[in-house]
């Protein structure tokens, strides 16, 4: 097992530990919409794997049906659509990660590619719906936790979602300090998704920033855009979601500025 699969080991447990928190919160329904998007993940992954013959590699089937997973209402659950989840992971993985060749290959993050065509495709079932998409204070607390953990396992790099997360406590926080009817960061990263996005997306190697500065850089355009998507968007709840893709779009620029300062070379764009 090479260390990129012990990476995604610890992965994969961080998020079985929040699964097991989102069952706790909105009960079993949980397990099962999780199951869905596994064996579809895995059927796809395997089907892909054996098309362009490669090596089966299990540590690659689970993270994005499960962020999936934590991030889809169970409201598809109780209004008898789980196909939903099979058909989001299975958009996500053929055309942001089977089209680029697999696992570490993709451009753009499979899980937030897969999500945004669900809410674009089954909008009256998963937008405004005010449940579940990885929020409340012991998910979100168990969630840092859990990144700090993986941070210090090294599976995941701490720069993109320091920067990230400073960025959206410092713009929540000055508009807030100017008007106090506007949203308290702390209280805002509590009742959203965005802690959990930011660790378990926006860290992801293959679709974001190659370099610890450019990385940096690539938190905080994540956090900004984010910031304005909340504050000026109907569909406040995937805005972090949103972003990702935003900011995936924004990387190969981010890399070669990054990579041309710090040989210090004449920039052209």
């Amino acid at each position: 097992m090479n260390i990129d699969q012990k990476r995604r080991l610890y992965v994969i447990g961080a998020l079985l530990i929040l699964l097991g928190i989102s069952t706790y919160q909105f009960g079993f329904k949980m397990l099962v919409i999780a199951l869905v998007a596994v064996a579809t993940s895995v059927a796809i992954e395997m089907l892909a794997k054996k098309l362009r013959k490669e090596k089966q590699d299990f540590t690659s089937y689970f993270t994005l049906p499960l962020v999936v997973t934590l991030l889809t209402t169970p409201n598809v659950y109780n209004d008898g659509h789980v196909w939903m989840i099979a058909v989001t992971v299975a958009f996500g993985l053929f055309f942001a990660k089977a089209l680029f060749g697999g696992q570490d290959k993709n451009v753009f993050n499979a899980e937030a590619l897969g999500i945004i065509f669900m809410i674009l495709s089954f909008p009256a079932y998963v937008v405004n719906t005010r449940t579940g998409h990885a929020t409340g204070d012991l998910f979100v607390f168990v969630a840092l936790g859990l990144g700090v953990l993986l941070v210090l396992l090294k599976a995941i790099s701490p720069y993109t979602i320091i920067s990230y997360l400073a960025t959206l406590i410092v713009m929540f926080g000055i508009f807030y300090l100017v008007d106090k009817n506007n949203p308290n960061p702390f209280t805002m990263l509590v009742s959203s998704n965005f802690v959990f996005v930011g660790i378990f997306m926006a860290t992801e190697k293959s679709s974001g920033a190659k370099l610890p500065i450019g990385m940096l850089i690539y938190g905080f355009v994540l956090g900004l855009l984010t910031w304005l998507v909340y504050t000026e968007s109907p569909n406040k709840e995937y805005a972090a979601v949103y972003t990702i893709l935003l900011g995936n779009a924004l990387v190969p620029l981010i890399d070669v500025l990054v990579d041309k300062i710090s040989k210090k070379e004449e920039v052209y764009i």
